[in-house]
């Protein structure tokens, strides 16, 4: 981005004390890695507050600091404004503005980070393209991943996340999408959203900064094929089952891997994700591309051949032991996705499961149910760490799953101590929690094991 600093003085209505013709080159929030040029924004987080290192951010040559709290800093370029996290979105948006290129926003319960990945690849290999780097999915990832945006891009695609209801709207005010998609409706926040047709309404906020675009939904989610088109977008249908399809996914094959190989309109697509899931991860990905009129034979190989970001869905063999890193995040949902992924291994299946957050009043509910579903499906073994452990057991146990096969610890070290005699060479191990339950420790015991 390139931004005269005058411009943004005008637009938080500051004093300028600088040359208004001193350029802007980009906008950080970590002093640590702030570049000369770039303007810092002080932001107070769970653990640290900006504030602290404004001083610090001047001295690697920061044009500017955007700061909320009066105080004495090293130089003179400070802009005071109410709330730094507001003002920033506020920039991101003057900066959108002035990019006339088609903006993709992606959200929804699942799948989020896969869709943005696959869509980013599909329009890659047609157009200059830039999109979301992990997951700046939050109030303050969204606007960096806008400023990350270059001039010259033909088009961006913005994951957009959300813990509770008026999020997605305030985001979408900053992205103001062409193209909206919806990968989606599941559990995830239920405990703060209470249920799922409150999640919908949080989700489809999205629509209110829609203006004359798409919005491309996935039809086998029974809340998201009853939205109808209007004069402010049209509606794309994708999906394997439902009726009414602008997009399906034919002829399907499942590999050897998990993975799955199917076709739509007349491309033939082969993933390199397992899971039948991700089906409509592509075809959301797909109908985007072939809405902007990308090569269609170039857009599906660029999605086949993305791989998962880190701990989630990875798959290694680690010394005869096949583990499924799926660690980053968990909800009820995307348990039972997992776990699908797990059922169809011919080996031994053990489940690592930590607690799943943020489910409030549905936490036994939705932890006793993840474990009917493990037995339902055959898994051998299951092994539950955390709060809820006993609340995984005794849904499995309801199921059939033989109390031998159970294993319950109260956290990640003490199972630690035992995984090691539990699983078998030969087995497949999936491990999955939410953030907080950090389960990808418990990749320490192979790692330390056999390194």
């Amino acid at each position: 981005m390139i931004i005269q600093l005058g411009k943004i003085y005008d637009l938080f209505a500051a004093e300028l004390k600088a040359d208004k013709k001193t350029v802007v080159t980009g906008v950080s929030i970590d002093s640590r890695t702030i570049q000369p040029g770039e303007i810092f924004f002080a932001i107070k987080g769970e653990n640290f507050d900006g504030h602290d290192f404004v001083n610090k951010a001047l001295e690697q040559k920061a044009v500017a600091a955007v700061c909320s709290k009066k105080d004495k800093y090293a130089g003179d370029n400070i802009i005071y404004v109410e709330d730094t996290v507001k003002a920033l979105q506020d920039l991101a948006r003057f900066y959108r503005q002035s990019l006339e290129i088609p903006f993709i926003a992606v959200t929804g319960s699942n799948g989020k980070t896969t869709t943005k990945d696959y869509t980013g690849a599909a329009l890659a290999a047609s157009f200059k393209t830039d999109y979301t780097k992990g997951n700046l999915n939050n109030q303050t990832g969204v606007p960096l991943t806008v400023f990350s945006v270059r001039q010259d891009s033909q088009a961006a695609v913005v994951e957009m996340g959300m813990n509770n209801a008026g999020e997605i709207k305030q985001l979408s005010s900053v992205v103001l999408p062409d193209i909206a998609v919806i990968t989606n409706i599941g559990t995830s926040h239920i405990g703060n959203l209470g249920s799922r047709e409150n999640i919908f309404k949080a989700k489809t906020e999205v629509l209110d900064y829609l203006d004359n675009g798409y919005l491309i939904v996935n039809a086998d989610d029974d809340m998201l094929r009853r939205i109808k088109g209007n004069h402010k977008y049209k509606v794309i249908r994708v999906g394997i089952l439902a009726d009414d399809l602008d997009y399906r996914a034919r002829d399907i094959v499942k590999n050897a891997d998990n993975t799955y190989t199917f076709s739509v309109s007349d491309t033939r697509i082969t993933l390199s994700i397992p899971g039948i899931h991700n089906i409509i991860n592509a075809l959301l990905a797909f109908a985007v591309a072939d809405i902007l009129k990308a090569d269609r034979k170039a857009a599906g190989e660029a999605i086949g051949a993305c791989t998962n970001q880190i701990m989630r869905t990875q798959i290694s063999v680690i010394d005869g032991y096949t583990v499924i890193n799926d660690a980053y995040n968990a909800n009820f949902d995307s348990m039972r996705m997992a776990i699908d992924i797990l059922k169809n291994y011919r080996s031994r299946k053990v489940a690592v499961l930590g607690d799943m957050l943020e489910l409030g009043d549905f936490e036994e509910i939705m932890h006793k149910r993840t474990g009917e579903y493990l037995a339902y499906n055959k898994i051998d073994v299951l092994i539950a760490v955390g709060k809820n452990a006993d609340c995984y057991k005794k849904g499995a146990m309801d199921f059939g799953m033989e109390e031998k096969s159970i294993h319950v610890f109260s956290d990640i070290p003490q199972a630690k101590k035992h995984i090691m005699d539990i699983i078998c060479k030969g087995d497949t191990i999936l491990i999955k929690g939410s953030r907080g339950s950090s389960m990808e420790k418990v990749l320490e015991v192979f790692e330390g094991d056999f390194l």
